[in-house]
């Protein structure tokens, strides 16, 4: 027998804001690396994720976890196949990501690329997973637009605070140039295509409320994590081979794999917790809700300094974006009420 929690719409949604909580507090781990490879930091965070996952699966749904596969493989093998290789190009797309933010910061990569792929992720959330009874599309797209407008204006906050730090007596502790944000920009584009992957794989193959053919949590969750580990040694794996850093991995102490283990644990931990409510409430709405975790990406980025010596202006754009990420997650809560 599966593990399925006793939910309510109430506790769905918190769970969807508290996992983006979690998502987004493993790129922290980033700024204590120093030297060490990401990539190595990347193998560690996907081994840690593959191992946690399916150590979680056989403890919650026992026999049952390989058998659900094998039922939906029977009945409809693109529905066990997607998961697979869904993990495979959203971590490539990830290993884009972790380059923008070591370049440019959380607080200004992070609104480049869910400006780019806010709109299109409700949409196929919407078109392939559907929309449960009650709920309004119009009010879910009015929502997102406004979590798009957070994200301009926290964009328009990161944009004023670069020009800041060229006449700024107290320099930012990140350097970079127009060009630095143009090549990121373009990495953000790339990145996009290959994480809506990971929605067209929530919305396609996870067993829903509006998808009844789809896999149970876990077993979808187990399948996930293995493509995911799969892309990390296709992408950050071949790095270190090339480079001949496999040995600085192996020999790194555990101060330093100890921020690859916590992001892990951190990341899936999320992601299982927000694969149980997407169950219940549908893509459609946890997908937009998830784009909160702009919220805590700004965040860290104050508490880590990225905002240290701007005008008061960057702080009333930014103060205007945080507000609309409020609204928009409350319009989206609230619109089957």
């Amino acid at each position: 027998m599966h593990f399925v929690p006793d939910l309510t719409t109430g506790t769905a949604i918190f769970m969807v804001l508290f996992a983006t909580s979690m998502w987004n507090t493993w790129f922290i781990s980033l700024k204590f690396l120093k030297d060490y490879p990401i990539d190595g930091f990347y193998v560690t965070l996907f081994t840690t994720s593959v191992i946690f996952v399916w150590s979680v699966g056989f403890a919650l749904d026992r026999g049952a976890l390989l058998q659900n596969m094998r039922d939906v493989f029977a009945v409809d093998p693109s529905r066990v196949i997607v998961p697979l290789v869904s993990g495979i190009m959203y971590v490539a797309g990830m290993r884009f990501t972790l380059y923008i933010f070591s370049i440019i910061g959380l607080s200004l990569a992070q609104p480049i690329k869910s400006s780019i792929g806010v709109l299109v992720g409700t949409t196929i959330s919407a078109v392939v997973g559907g929309v449960p009874e009650g709920y309004s599309l119009q009010m879910i797209y009015l929502a997102t637009f406004i979590l798009l407008g957070a994200i301009l204006f926290t964009m328009q906050a990161g944009r004023l605070r670069i020009k800041a730090q060229e006449t700024a007596v107290e320099k930012n502790i990140l350097q970079y140039s127009m060009r630095d944000i143009w090549i990121s920009i373009i990495l953000a584009v790339v990145t996009s295509v290959f994480g809506l992957a990971y929605t067209f794989s929530l919305s396609y193959s996870l067993r829903s409320i509006t998808q009844p053919n789809g896999l149970e949590v876990l077993p979808y969750m187990s399948l996930l994590s293995t493509g995911a580990f799969a892309g990390s040694m296709l992408t950050s794996g071949v790095r270190l081979a090339r480079k001949k850093q496999w040995s600085v991995v192996f020999n790194a102490p555990f101060s330093i794999h100890k921020f690859g283990i916590w992001s892990g644990l951190f990341h899936y931990g999320g992601n299982i917790i927000h694969t149980y409510a997407s169950a219940f409430l549908s893509t459609v709405v946890s997908y937009p809700l998830g784009l909160t975790g702009g919220l805590w990406t700004h965040f860290w980025g104050i508490v880590f300094g990225e905002y240290k010596g701007s005008p008061r202006r960057v702080y009333g754009f930014l103060g205007i974006g945080l507000v609309l990420y409020v609204i928009g997650a409350y319009l989206i809560a609230s619109t089957n009420f």
